[in-house]
């Protein structure tokens, strides 16, 4: 019988033959067909394309549906994104305002703090000259109220010190804070 068959004929019943029935999606489409085509008659099988066809359309439709709720989901996640963006560029400009009024700053606060530190070294330079070729007001009084005692001797003391560093000061380049101290 394969022999009087024309050969692409033949190829189509040895494929069709061949087809696994076993198959699930066989089968599930064999589900579906049977409840959307329940009897084989005449009429129906002249209905049988437009059932399809409205089947088809009726799974579009859900999809559609289904489509456009997602799409509505995702245009309100983008504005979401859109406000954020809108936040984050508000906060950058905020923070670059931030950084170039505070770099003012920095370079303000980094120049007194230098200052400082020499008005720092500059008073205990004082202080420590000060010391060295000023009488204390204590030893002052011991000089002058003519009490002669351990107070007025170291006193006196502290007047040879003071003399000493004025030589050394006439010595060096300091010559007329030497003579006016």
């Amino acid at each position: 019988m394969a022999a009087t068959l024309a050969p692409g004929l033949a190829r189509k019943v040895k494929k069709v033959l061949d087809t696994r029935i076993d198959s699930p999606d066989l089968l599930a489409s064999l589900v579906e067909l049977s409840n959307i085509y329940p009897e084989n008659t005449p009429a129906a099988r002249r209905g049988l394309r437009s059932t399809i066809e409205k089947r088809g359309l009726l799974i579009n439709e859900e999809f559609l549906q289904v489509a456009e709720s997602a799409q509505a989901a995702l245009e309100h996640v983008e504005e979401q994104l859109a406000g954020l963006s809108n936040c984050c560029s508000k906060i950058g400009d905020a923070l670059e305002a931030s950084r170039s009024s505070t770099e003012s700053l920095v370079k303000e606060t980094g120049k007194l703090k230098k200052e400082l530190e020499t008005n720092t070294k500059r008073t205990e330079l004082i202080h420590t000259f000060l010391q060295s070729y000023q009488l204390s007001e204590e030893e002052v009084r011991a000089l002058r109220e003519g009490e002669v005692d351990e107070t007025f001797f170291d006193a006196l003391d502290h007047v040879k010190d003071i003399h000493k560093n004025c030589k050394v000061l006439l010595r060096t380049h300091h010559q007329r804070a030497g003579l006016e101290l």
